[in-house]
C-alpha cells in the first residue's frame, strides 16, 4: 500500500503542529503516550496498489502424477485481499505433454474459467514450467483455499520445488485506538471486539514447561541487581514498564536476522495466548553449534513488522518461551520496549537454546492477520562454540586427501565389502569399528578402530577412499567429535581424516536442516549422481541430501521424498539408482525393497516377502530396520540388519532389468553370521577390481559312480569349485540342481539326497580340510552345504557354499542321491542332467561367469552298422561300428556356458560267438575337429577318453558348434558260427523269438552277450545299442535207415529190425527239381552234384548234415543190403521246416512204400530230438522183385530202403 499526504487549512496546519509539539513534550518529560484520542499529526487516505499477498502451498513442493492422471497444486491465503494474479512454477523431470487445454481454478470452493491465451499463460517449454493467471479480481480471506489442476498429463511427471505467488490488494484492517496506559493501542481480534489476556504459556509448549517425564525442572534465568527488569508473573498493579537505553545494535559483538516469524505449526509464525497472536521464531540451524546456541547476558533482540503491532500492556507477559537443550520448554523474564509501533526491542538475559530451536516473545501480539514479524538478535560477544579439549590428529580439520592406489592387502580375502559397527551396541556408543568380509559374511577382518561415530559409509570408485558422516558420539555429543562432519576414511587402515562440519554452498551454515538429521545420518551411497545420505529412521525427516566430498558441503534434493530404507546400494549396471528395503516403520511387517531414482527423486517399491531361495529359505525381518546395504563385487546386493535390535541375518539379492519398471529378483542366500550393532552400515565400490587383483571361480560338475549303498542304489556326483587365478577369491555360493525325475530330492524320511561330504581332491590350507567350522586365524577353507528338506515336500535343491579361496585352491563336494524305479521296479536309466550354477562373489576375471554353471552331460550309444562288416583280406574277422556321443541335455532351463564330464566307458559285451580283440578310436569335437585313430588291444573296457574331463565349450548353434562330443568307435572281433543257435533267450523274456544271435531290448537298454551289443558309461550311467549277427544258415542233417518191408504195416514207422550193409550216393537236384543222366546213363554230376555217399552201419543207419532246407534230393541205391534187391529208381524227397521249426521230408517220387511222420521218441536215436522228421522206404527180398539193371543208376531195383531224417535249426536274424 501507498499513501498519500493531502493539504489542511493552515490554520489546522497549525494547530496540528502545537499539538505535535505538546505530544514530543509530554512523552520526553513524562514518558507516557499521548492518548489516542487525540488530533492527528496528519491525516492519510488509502490510495490501493497491487501487491504480494500471503499464499502458501498445502500439497507441498514436491507432486508425483501418474500417466493419464491431472496434477493438482492445491494452497491457502494468508491475508484478506482481493485477488488479482497467481503465479506457480515447477521444476519437472521430463517433457510434459497434456491431453487437452482444460485447466481450472478453484477459490474457496467456487470455479474460476480459465482459457488459455485469454486469462491463463502456460510456458512448458523451459524449466521450471510455469502458469501464469491474470484479471481474477477475487475476493479472498486469510485461510481461503485454492486449487489449480492441469489436464491430464499423457506420460506422467513428477513436479519438484514448486512455488506459488499471489497478486493483488490486501484490505486494510480498521483499527479504532483506545485510550489506555499501554504503549500502543491494542485491537480488537476476539469477537467481542475486546482482546483478552491471561497468564497462558506458548500453545505447543507444555502446560507446566521445564517438567516434562526426564526433563529437569522449569529454568529461569535472574537478571542482576543492577538490570532493569520487567514485573515477575504473578499478578501486579499495571504499570508501564521501566525504560532504559538498549545497547545500540552497530555495537554487536555478532548478529543474526530471521526474516519472518515461522516457529509455528501451520504457516502463520504465531501461536495463540488467550486472545492474542505472539510471534515464534526457530533459531536457524546454521547458528546452532551440535544443535544448540547460547545467547549471552544483554543480547538486544530487535523485532519488526510489515504494519502495526503492538506490545501488552501486562508486564507480567514480559518473557521469553524458548527451548532447552533438553528439547524441553523453559520461560525467562526479559526487558521489552516499544521503539515504533513496528519496531520493539527485547534485551534477553542468557540463555541456552536447543532441541526445536524456539522462542516465543510473550510481550508482543500482531495487528492485522497479514501482519509480518522479523527478528535481529545482536549479542554482545559471539555465541560460544564448544571446543575440543583434547585435539588429535584425527579431529583436526584437514583437507581431503588425493585419490589412493589399492593395494594387495585389501584384497587378500577376495574383493572386499566394508562394515562398520558401532560399540557399546546402544546410544552410548562411542567407537567404530571398521571391518572387511570374510567368508560369504561368516566371519569379519578389523580393519581398525576411530573414535569417530560415524555412518551412511559410501565407497567412492573414483579416488578409492571410504567416506561418512560423522554422529552423535555418546548421549551427551563430544565436541571433538561433533555430528554433521564429513569424514574420508582409508580402507586399507581405517584411519579417519575430518573434512570439517558439512554446510550449506556458501555459507557457514549446517546443511542439515533438523537436529536428528544431522546428528543420526545413518544412510549413504555412491551413485553416477553423486553421494546421498540421509537420517532414514525415526530420529530424522527422512530426506535426502547430496554431499560434495570436495567442499563439504550438501543440499536437500528430491523435494519432501522420503526414505524409510536406512541404507541403500547401487547396482553396478544401473548406477543411477539406489535400493535399500524399508525398516518396520514404513513396511510394518512385510519385506518392501525401494528404488530411488537419483535423477527425478522417483521412488518405486516392490514386496518381496514371499520371495525364496531355491531351496525354499525365505527373507528373516527379525529387526526393525536393514541398517547395511553393500554391491558384491559380482554385481548382487547385500543387505544386513540393523537398529538396536540387529541380529547377524542377512541376505544377497539378484536384480535382473533393475532400469525397467519391472526388474525380476533372485534370492541367492541367506546370510546368518553378520556383525550385529546398534550403528552399522556397510560399503563396497561399484567398480570391479583392477586385471592384478582379479580372481577367478570355475565350478565343474561330474557323475562319479552309481553303486549299490545299503541294498539302495545311489548316484553319487562331485561339484569342484575351483580358484583358476593367481589372486584370493572371496568364494560364493552355488546350488545343486537335483535330477528328482530320475533320482530322489531331500526328504525328511525315507531316501534322500545327501551331503556325502568333501572330496579328496580338496586343498587343505593351512594343513586343515575345508568344513563349515573353518573360521578365523590359522583356519582352512570355509565350505558347506545346507540339505534340509522343505516342509511339506520333496526338495529339488541343495545350496552349497566356499569362503575365501586362495590361488589355486580347490574344494570338492560330494552328493548322493537313491535312484528311482519305474511302475516294473527297474531303475531309471534315461538322462536327466544334473545342474550346478555358481555365484562367486567377486567380478571374475577370465571366462568371467562362462565357467560358473556346469551341467551334468548326457551320453548316447549309436550302432552306425546294422550288421557286421568282414575285414578284407581275412578269413574269419569282422567289425561292427558304434559312436559314443556326449552332449549338452536338451532339457529347458538346463542351458549352461560349458558342459564337462568325466571317464568315459566303452565295453563290448557280445554274444560268446564273437571273440573280441581290439577296437580303434577317433574322437570328434563340437566343431567337427577329428582326432588321429588310438587303438585299443584286448576285449575292453576301453578309457575312450583316458583321464581327462573334457569340456565342451560351445552349445549347439553357438560359433558352429554342434554342442556335443563323438567318440567313433570301431570294435574288431572273431566268430565261431558253430555258436549260434536258434533257442537261447534272455533270463525273464519269452521264448520266442529265440536264438542268441539277436538282440534282446529291456527299459532301454539292451541285453548283454546276445548279438553285438556294446555299452557306453559315464560315472554310473550308461546307454548300450546292439548290431544283430545273421542268422546260423538253414542245413538240415538226415538218418538214413534200412527196414524189411512189412506188408502188414505198409504205411508205418517201423522201430527194430534195421538192416546194414547197404551203400548209396545223394545228389542235389538242379534248379528245376530234375536229375540229369549223361549218354552213359550215369548221373550228371555238374548239374547234380553228389552230396554224400556213405554205407549203413551195423545198426542200420547212416547220418547226412549239411542238406539245405527247404531243398530237393535225389537218393540213389548203389548196393543192397545182403539178400536183398537196389531200390528199382531213384527216391525223390525234398527237406522242408514248418513254423514251428520242426524237420519236414516229404518223398516227391519213386515208389509209394514211403512212410514219414514226426515221432522222434520212438526212433531210438540218441542225436533224435523234438524236431526230426522220418522217412521209412521198405526194401524187399530177392526173387521178389525183378532186378532191372545192374550196378548204380541202371539198377534201379530198390526194395526196403528207409529215410530217417533229423534236422536243426540254423540261428535266423532278427532285428531288435
Amino acid at each position: 500500500m501507498s499513501w498519500t499526504m493531502f493539504s489542511k487549512p493552515k490554520s489546522a496546519r497549525r494547530n496540528a503542529r502545537v499539538m505535535a509539539s505538546v505530544a514530543a513534550a509530554l512523552t520526553l518529560t513524562f514518558g507516557v503516550v499521548m492518548p489516542a484520542g487525540m488530533p492527528e499529526v496528519a491525516g492519510v487516505v488509502a490510495e490501493a496498489q497491487t501487491t504480494d499477498i500471503g499464499v502458501a502451498l498445502t500439497s507441498g513442493d514436491q507432486l508425483t502424477v501418474t500417466s493419464g492422471d491431472t496434477a493438482k497444486f492445491e494452497g491457502k491465503f494468508a491475508s484478506d485481499a482481493t485477488l488479482n494474479g497467481m503465479e506457480i512454477t515447477a521444476d519437472s523431470a521430463s517433457d510434459l505433454e497434456f491431453a487437452d487445454g482444460k485447466y481450472s481454478l478453484t477459490v474457496n470452493g467456487k470455479k474460476i474459467a480459465l482459457r488459455e491465451g485469454d486469462n491463463l499463460g502456460v510456458d512448458v517449454s523451459s524449466n521450471p514450467v510455469k502458469f501464469s493467471i491474470t484479471g481474477l479480481n477475487a475476493k479472498v480471506v486469510d485461510g481461503a483455499t485454492f486449487v489449480f489442476e492441469t489436464p491430464e498429463i499423457s506420460s506422467g511427471a513428477i513436479f519438484s520445488d514448486t512455488s506459488v505467488a499471489a497478486s493483488g490488494e490486501i484490505a486494510q484492517t480498521s483499527e479504532t485506538p483506545k485510550p489506555d496506559n499501554s504503549e500502543s493501542a491494542e485491537p480488537a481480534e476476539s469477537s467481542s471486539g475486546v482482546e483478552r489476556e491471561d497468564d497462558s504459556v506458548a500453545a505447543d509448549a507444555p502446560d507446566v514447561p521445564g517438567v516434562e517425564a526426564g526433563e529437569p525442572p522449569l529454568e529461569v534465568s535472574e537478571p542482576s541487581a543492577n538490570d532493569p527488569v520487567a514485573a515477575p508473573r504473578a499478578a501486579q498493579p499495571q504499570r508501564a514498564p521501566q525504560r532504559m537505553a538498549a545497547p545500540a545494535a552497530a555495537d554487536a559483538a555478532y548478529s543474526f536476522r530471521i526474516a519472518k516469524n515461522n516457529g509455528d505449526t501451520n504457516g502463520t509464525g504465531y501461536v495463540l495466548k488467550g486472545s492474542r497472536y505472539i510471534p515464534t521464531f526457530v533459531i536457524p540451524a546454521d547458528q546452532l553449534s551440535n544443535g544448540t546456541i547460547t545467547l549471552p547476558k544483554d543480547t538486544e533482540v530487535i523485532l519488526e513488522t510489515n504494519i502495526d503491532s503492538y506490545m501488552s500492556k501486562d508486564s507480567a507477559d514480559m518473557i521469553v518461551y524458548y527451548t532447552g537443550t533438553n528439547g524441553g520448554w523453559y520461560e525467562t523474564k526479559a526487558t521489552y520496549k516499544r521503539i515504533s509501533n513496528k519496531k520493539y526491542q527485547v534485551i534477553l538475559p542468557q540463555i541456552s537454546i536447543g532441541g526445536p530451536a524456539q522462542i516465543q516473545f510473550m510481550g508482543l501480539h500482531r495487528g492485522g492477520t497479514n501482519t509480518v514479524y522479523s527478528a535481529t538478535f545482536n549479542l554482545p560477544t559471539p555465541p560460544p562454540i564448544p571446543k575440543c579439549e583434547n585435539p588429535t590428529p584425527e579431529t583436526e580439520v584437514v583437507r581431503k586427501a588425493a585419490p589412493r592406489q589399492l593395494t594387495a592387502e585389501e584384497f587378500a580375502y577376495g574383493s572386499p565389502v566394508y562394515v562398520v559397527t558401532g560399540t557399546p551396541k546402544d546410544l552410548k556408543r562411542d567407537t567404530s569399528i571398521l571391518s572387511r568380509q570374510v567368508d560369504q559374511g561368516k566371519a569379519y577382518h578389523e580393519v581398525g578402530r576411530s573414535p569417530w561415530v560415524y555412518n551412511s559409509l559410501m565407497y567412492d570408485p573414483n579416488d578409492n577412499w571410504l567416506y561418512a558422516v560423522s554422529q552423535k558420539r555418546g548421549l551427551n555429543g563430544d565436541n571433538c567429535y561433533p555430528a554433521g562432519n564429513l569424514l574420508q576414511i582409508d580402507p586399507g587402515t581405517g584411519e579417519v581424516h575430518n573434512l570439517g562440519p558439512i554446510k550449506k554452498p556458501g555459507t557457514q551454515t549446517t546443511a542439515f536442516e533438523t537436529e536428528g538429521d544431522r546428528d543420526f545420518s545413518n544412510a549413504g551411497v555412491w551413485t553416477e549422481n553423486g553421494y546421498f545420505v540421509a537420517n532414514a529412521s525415526t530420529s530424522g525427516s527422512r530426506k535426502f541430501y547430496r554431499v560434495n566430498t570436495d567442499n563439504s558441503t550438501a543440499e536437500r534434493v528430491f523435494g519432501n521424498q522420503i526414505s524409510f530404507a536406512e541404507d541403500w546400494a547401487v547396482l553396478p549396471d544401473a548406477p543411477r539408482y539406489m535400493w535399500g528395503f524399508q525398516s518396520k516403520a514404513g513396511s510394518k511387517d512385510r519385506v518392501i525393497l525401494e528404488r530411488i531414482d537419483t535423477a527425478t527423486g522417483q521412488i518405486s517399491t516392490w514386496d518381496l516377502s514371499n520371495l525364496t531361495t531355491l531351496d525354499g529359505r525365505r527373507i528373516v525381518f527379525s529387526s526393525a530396520s536393514w541398517g547395511k546395504a553393500w554391491t558384491y563385487s559380482n554385481g548382487n546386493l547385500g543387505f544386513g540388519a540393523g537398529s538396536d535390535q540387529a541380529g547377524q541375518n542377512g541376505f544377497e539379492l539378484k536384480i535382473d532389468n533393475p532400469s525397467s519398471s519391472q526388474p525380476t529378483f533372485e534370492l541367492v542366500n541367506i546370510l546368518n553370521n553378520l556383525p550385529d550393532s546398534f550403528n552399522t552400515d556397510a560399503a563396497s565400490s561399484l567398480v570391479a577390481p583392477p586385471p592384478e587383483f582379479q580372481s577367478n571361480l570355475a565350478v565343474k560338475k561330474l557323475r562319479s559312480k552309481t553303486e549299490i549303498i545299503n541294498g539302495e542304489p545311489r548316484t553319487f556326483w562331485t561339484i569342484t569349485v575351483e580358484n583358476t587365478s593367481d589372486h584370493p577369491s572371496s568364494g560364493g555360493t552355488f546350488y545343486e540342481y537335483l535330477p528328482t525325475d530320475t533320482h530322489f530330492g531331500i526328504n525328511r524320511s525315507g531316501p534322500t539326497a545327501k551331503f556325502e561330504g568333501f572330496g579328496p581332491g580338496s586343498s587343505l590350507v593351512n594343513g586343515r580340510k575345508p568344513g563349515p567350522d573353518q573360521i578365523g586365524a590359522g583356519s582352512g577353507i570355509l565350505a558347506g552345504m545346507n540339505a534340509e528338506a522343505p516342509s511339506g515336500g520333496e526338495g529339488k535343491y541343495m545350496t552349497g557354499y566356499v569362503g575365501t579361496i586362495p590361488p589355486h585352491a580347490k574344494v570338492e563336494f560330494v552328493v548322493s542321491a537313491p535312484v528311482r524305479t519305474d511302475e516294473h521296479g527297474n531303475l531309471k536309466t534315461v538322462c536327466s542332467p544334473n545342474r550346478v550354477k555358481l555365484v562367486a562373489t567377486d567380478s571374475e576375471s577370465g571366462p568371467g561367469d562362462a565357467d560358473n554353471v556346469s551341467t551334468e552331460a548326457c551320453v548316447d550309444k549309436v550302432a552306425v552298422d546294422t550288421e557286421p562288416q568282414p575285414v578284407p583280406g581275412t578269413q574269419n574277422e569282422f567289425t561292427a561300428r558304434y559312436n559314443v556321443v556326449v552332449e549338452y541335455p536338451k532339457t529347458p532351463g538346463y542351458e549352461s556356458n560349458e558342459v564337462v564330464y568325466g571317464q568315459l566307458l566303452d565295453t563290448p559285451k557280445f554274444v560268446g560267438a564273437a571273440a573280441v580283440t581290439g577296437a580303434t578310436v577317433v574322437f570328434r569335437d563340437e566343431f567337427n575337429r577329428l582326432s588321429e585313430p588310438r587303438d585299443f588291444r584286448g576285449p575292453g573296457p576301453y578309457a575312450l577318453n583316458g583321464n581327462n574331463t573334457p569340456k565342451i565349450t560351445k552349445p549347439e548353434g553357438v560359433d558352429g558348434s554342434t554342442g556335443k562330443h563323438v567318440y567313433e568307435v570301431t570294435v574288431r572281433f572273431t566268430l565261431d558260427a558253430s555258436k549260434l543257435d536258434e533257442t537261447s533267450v534272455p533270463e525273464g523274456h519269452p521264448s520266442e523269438p529265440s536264438g542268441n544271435y539277436r538282440c534282446y531290448e529291456e527299459n532301454g537298454l539292451y541285453e548283454p552277450n546276445f548279438g553285438l551289443m556294446n555299452e557306453a558309461e559315464m560315472g554310473g550311467w550308461k546307454d548300450t545299442d546292439c548290431i544283430p549277427l545273421t542268422p546260423p544258415e538253414k542245413k538240415m542233417g538226415i538218418f538214413l535207415e534200412k527196414v524189411s518191408y512189412n506188408p502188414d504195416a505198409p504205411d508205418q514207422i517201423q522201430t527194430g529190425g534195421l538192416l546194414d550193409g547197404a551203400e548209396f550216393a545223394v545228389h542235389r537236384a538242379d534248379p528245376n527239381g530234375a536229375l540229369n543222366l549223361n549218354s552213359d546213363g550215369s548221373v550228371n554230376l555238374d548239374t547234380n552234384p553228389v552230396v554224400r555217399q556213405s554205407q549203413t552201419n551195423t545198426a542200420g543207419r547212416v547220418g547226412l548234415q549239411g542238406l539245405d532246407a527247404p531243398g530237393v534230393y535225389y537218393l540213389i541205391e548203389t548196393k543192397a543190403p545182403q539178400g536183398y534187391n537196389l531200390l528199382v529208381e531213384p527216391i525223390k524227397f525234398s527237406t522242408a521246416w514248418d513254423e514251428k521249426g520242426n524237420a519236414i521230408i516229404e518223398v516227391l517220387s519213386g515208389g509209394g512204400v514211403a512212410v514219414s511222420g514226426n515221432q522222434c521218441d520212438k526212433t531210438g536215436i540218441p542225436e533224435c530230438d523234438s524236431k526230426v522228421g522220418i522217412l521209412q522206404i521198405a526194401d524187399v527180398t530177392k526173387g521178389e522183385m525183378p532186378k532191372t539193371g545192374g550196378n548204380g543208376v541202371a539198377l534201379w531195383a530198390m526194395a526196403g530202403a528207409a529215410l530217417a531224417a533229423a534236422g536243426v535249426f540254423a540261428m535266423r536274424r532278427r532285428n531288435a
